[in-house]
């Protein structure tokens, strides 16, 4: 095998190697229990690096630090409010059946959970997504009820990368007295997220998507009293989400979401550049290539394409192949043959859905990265359209 060129940042990233260096020391030399520290030393010193980490995040995302509670990642977080808050409002707050509003191209964490919420009688909408892959506020305005308690948009789509107007609305949901989630897996760290400017009550993050590890993530809170606890057990999380901390994960969550600020302008121009020249000179060689969804409310490292006249299974093996990973659309859905929701809910019959790749770069991803891919991937589409 050639190269390796990494082009699926959107399902995970490596680690950083600062963000392993400040891990080590909390899987070995300072491994004890952070809610220990009352009396220990050595929970002193990982129970303020578990702090250090929540004050971290909150400067990334804009929030005070006592509003950033911990968890497995962002499908924990997503399961935790939906299913927390729709609970809670039914039973405190309106006294009756609570309603949930969210989007058909939702993460499957999103998605399954709303499904699980019918199941035990809450009722849900899903709001239709438009060709552009952006959900209208207008039809989230029809959507809410009075018994709406939730309403659930993710900032930015997994697999095609627009940007939603949570900020519109959130506002829509105030008004009808229901709270704000947003999923900002595929943001944080990527573009500018502040919570207030959002207007959100509450906000996923999961590290792995940032240059952090796997299995720790965040689920913002503006207000305690809005959501039951998830996990019952020892009182961490100020009692709303029990379970030991995974200390070393989330101090390199931490690490991870400081240098994901400090990077954050010059990345975004970065990757918007390269993103641009991916799909500018792919374009000068591919005929009959389509941007799925919109091209300028969009995170700067996301490309899904559909490409006519190619099967997408074929191609992304010809390109792992030569070294290019890639996807064809969420990495939690990559077992399944069906054809993406998230592509069909926008318009794509299967045919399209299934000719369509996603390319997604990272902080790793260099110009002569982009430059291998452009080299190699004309001539694998040209080659797989003469054989079929």
């Amino acid at each position: 095998m050639e190269r390796i060129v990494y082009m699926d940042n959107a399902a995970t990233t490596p680690v950083d190697a600062a963000v392993l260096d400040e891990m080590k020391p909390f899987f070995t030399e300072q491994f004890a229990n952070p809610m220990t520290y009352a009396h220990s030393s050595s929970g002193d010193v990982a129970h303020v690096a578990v702090e250090e980490a929540r004050v971290r995040v909150a400067s990334l995302i804009g929030s005070q630090p006592e509003q950033v509670m911990f968890t497995s990642g962002g499908t924990e977080s997503d399961n935790w409010v939906l299913k927390g808050t729709v609970e809670r409002a039914s039973r405190e707050r309106l006294h009756k059946s609570g309603h949930l509003v969210t989007a058909e191209f939702e993460h499957h964490a999103i998605l399954h959970s709303a499904l699980a919420l019918q199941r035990q009688g809450y009722e849900v909408t899903f709001v239709k997504v438009g060709h552009s892959g952006i959900v209208d506020p207008d039809d989230v305005q029809r959507a809410m009820r009075p018994t709406t308690a939730l309403v659930s948009i993710m900032h930015a789509n997994n697999e095609i990368g627009t940007i939603q107007p949570i900020a519109d609305i959130a506002r829509i949901a105030h008004e009808h007295g229901a709270l704000m989630h947003t999923d900002a897996v595929q943001t944080t760290a990527h573009i500018p997220v502040d919570v207030d400017t959002l207007g959100v009550d509450f906000l996923s993050v999961s590290a792995h998507k940032f240059n952090g590890p796997k299995g720790v993530g965040i689920l913002f809170v503006r207000d305690q009293e809005a959501l039951y606890p998830f996990i019952d057990g020892g009182g961490q999380e100020w009692g709303l989400r029990g379970s030991t901390h995974n200390v070393p994960g989330i101090v390199g969550l931490g690490k991870a979401a400081q240098l994901g600020k400090e990077r954050l302008p010059r990345e975004l121009e970065r990757l918007t550049m390269l993103r641009d020249m991916l799909l500018s000179k792919l374009s000068a060689q591919i005929d009959g290539i389509v941007v799925n969804g919109d091209m300028k409310q969009r995170v700067p490292q996301n490309l899904n394409i559909r490409i006519e006249g190619i099967d997408n299974e074929p191609l992304l093996l010809a390109m792992n192949e030569a070294g290019i990973i890639a996807a064809g659309g969420s990495a939690c859905n990559a077992l399944e043959t069906l054809a993406s929701h998230v592509l069909t809910s926008i318009g794509c019959d299967l045919k399209e859905a299934k000719s369509s790749i996603r390319l997604s770069l990272g902080y790793a991803t260099t110009t002569e990265d982009v430059n291998y891919a452009i080299d190699v991937i004309p001539g694998l589409v040209k080659f797989l359209r003469s054989m079929a």
